[in-house]
């Protein structure tokens, strides 16, 4: 339902567009806007029995064709594409099922079921002094939406975007859980329940190239009941050079 829903909304913001006056050549170029932006994730729903970390850094780079509604341009409808990592930095690890290092399910936790558990100080008689233990998950995103120009160069976006998951995986580093006393850095691609795709608004203000923006993912990064249903809100900077 979700997916078919997001369809729908991408093939809405599409058809919208062709209603808009078709650009002559060299009006293209001026219509194409490239950009980036930093940000940081505040992590929703956080199961209380992890600690995560407060600063949670992201980037994204995109990529903006714009309509104008307007005579002077001042309204403009926008499609366009993009990519974006978000990193869940925290003192545990991801297990699915009976798949981690105690080898048994925590209360509540089904079958199936992926869930976040903490790295313990000792493991088989060796410190893990932890360094760093993350989950990093990147999407191909669809935004579109309306921006909004006044003559002073002030500007202000208002969005959505839609986005599929072209890679998630777990980074640790620290002891080897294993036990040999080694320092170890390790990275588990093979994770389950990842939802496939993610969705949400965002907005954004500024002046002339810079401006500050905010997204809110209204879908949770794991699949329902088989996984914390832990969202990001990304708060940041954008900067639209070109």
């Amino acid at each position: 339902m979700k997916r078919n829903a997001s369809l729908i909304i991408i093939f809405l913001a599409l058809a919208a567009s062709s209603y808009a006056q078709k650009p002559s050549a060299e009006s293209i170029r001026k219509r194409l806007s490239l950009g980036f932006g930093v940000f940081n994730d505040f992590w929703q729903k956080v199961p209380d029995s992890i600690n995560p970390r407060a600063i949670n850094q992201g980037v994204d780079v995109f990529i903006h064709y714009s309509f104008p509604l307007d005579k002077k341009g001042h309204a403009s409808f926008f499609v366009g594409g993009g990519i974006g990592a978000h990193n869940f930095y925290n003192e545990a690890l991801l297990g699915t099922g009976k798949y981690n290092i105690y080898e048994k399910l925590p209360a509540g936790v089904g079958a199936n079921e992926s869930y976040f558990y903490n790295v313990p100080a000792k493991f088989n008689g060796a410190n893990t002094n932890l360094k760093k233990s993350k989950l990093t998950i990147t999407y191909l995103d669809i935004p579109f939406g309306f921006e909004f120009k006044s003559t002073s160069n002030a500007h202000f976006t208002l969005g959505f975007k839609v986005g599929w998951k072209v890679d998630a995986h777990t980074k640790y580093k620290g002891g080897d859980l294993a036990g040999s006393g080694y320092q170890v850095i390790e990275k588990d691609y093979k994770l389950r329940n990842i939802d496939n795709f993610h969705y949400g608004p965002y907005a954004v203000i500024g002046y002339k190239w810079f401006g500050a923006s905010v997204f809110y993912q209204l879908s949770s990064v794991f699949d329902k009941d088989l996984g914390p249903q832990i969202r990001p809100l990304s708060v940041g900077l954008v900067f639209k050079p070109y």
